[in-house]
């Protein structure tokens, strides 16, 4: 981290250009191809695939922050974690979009030369349909956001297509959606999702694979009602997987939970127009209890980042 006074308090960059968050600048040349985590041992397991590493960097104050650029099929990709949550999201998004399209030795942005930027989310999540097998792969067509986030970020009724708004109009309708009525939907890029699909099938996983709705959750406990001890939540587990396992708009049904898509969708589709989606090993299942640890999670995860790399690759070629 630079010693060196901040110029703003809007944006907190540094005089050399490194933003505050994911300590980062313009001069370190990080590709426009993104796998974003939130566990930072993460990194490190998505850049063994690398066929090179060219640069890693990781904030000493926020060591949550920690990224490697590498080459990977001659591709420059970077992975990079954030910690977990829609708050480092947001911070995330905010920054990357500021280290991709703002001159700070100009101090001007240039909107006029809109980069292509592609970011795919990889984690790990939880399911509540029977069928879907701990081990699968989920990629996401929309982001649920439980939070109230997006609000902050709204989206003109005339800028969004018909079927998220359905979806998040629906979902509203829930009894989740009667206590959080901030709740909100976002698409993932379509590009990406089906450059996932494409990967996954290229990789003999296509029978593997599920695709749908993400709920993104505030927090892991309360918002899927989980009850802890003496803590009371709004409703209880049973009621969360009636309310997912009945929800279906156009066939499309919520596949998995976990706590990140839903802002992440909202900034970096919705309002930066970049290519993003989301690809989930999934490890825990809420109706069957069935879970997976240990190698067998290492494994199947690391199917999971070849996917996501395979994607990047296929943008590349297009």
């Amino acid at each position: 981290m630079p010693k060196s006074k901040a110029k703003s308090s809007q944006l907190i960059i540094f005089e050399d250009g490194t933003l505050y968050h994911i300590d980062l600048r313009r001069s370190d040349n990080m590709p426009h191809n993104v796998l974003l985590v939130g566990a930072s041992d993460r990194v490190d397991l998505i850049s063994s695939h690398f066929d090179m590493i060219t640069f890693e960097n990781r904030n000493k104050a926020r060591p949550e922050f920690h990224t490697i650029v590498g080459i990977y099929k001659d591709l420059p990709v970077a992975a990079m974690s954030i910690g977990i949550g829609m708050g480092p999201i947001d911070i995330a998004v905010n920054e990357l979009h500021a280290l991709f399209e703002y001159d700070h030795k100009m101090d001007s942005w240039t909107f006029r030369k809109k980069p292509r930027i592609n970011i795919i989310r990889v984690g790990t999540c939880g399911t509540s349909l029977p069928e879907v097998s701990a081990g699968a792969l989920a990629i996401s067509s929309h982001g649920i956001g439980l939070d109230n986030l997006g609000a902050y970020y709204p989206i003109p009724v005339r800028e969004r297509d018909p079927l998220t708004i359905k979806i998040e109009q629906n979902f509203l309708r829930t009894k989740i959606g009667t206590i959080n009525p901030l709740a909100y939907c976002s698409p993932a890029s379509p590009t990406t999702v089906w450059a996932l699909r494409k990967s996954a099938e290229a990789l003999g996983e296509g029978h593997n694979v599920v695709r749908g709705i993400t709920t993104a959750s505030p927090g892991f406990f309360g918002p899927e009602g989980r009850q802890i001890g003496r803590l009371k939540t709004a409703f209880s587990s049973g009621d969360f997987r009636k309310i997912i396992q009945s929800f279906n708009v156009n066939g499309l049904k919520i596949i998995n939970h976990e706590m990140e898509t839903g802002i992440l969708f909202r900034l970096g589709h919705e309002h930066l127009s970049y290519n993003v989606g989301a690809i989930c090993l999934v490890i825990d299942n809420l109706a069957t209890d069935e879970v997976i640890t240990g190698d067998e999670a290492k494994e199947k995860m690391n199917v999971c980042i070849k996917v996501a790399l395979n994607s990047l690759v296929a943008f590349s070629n297009k």
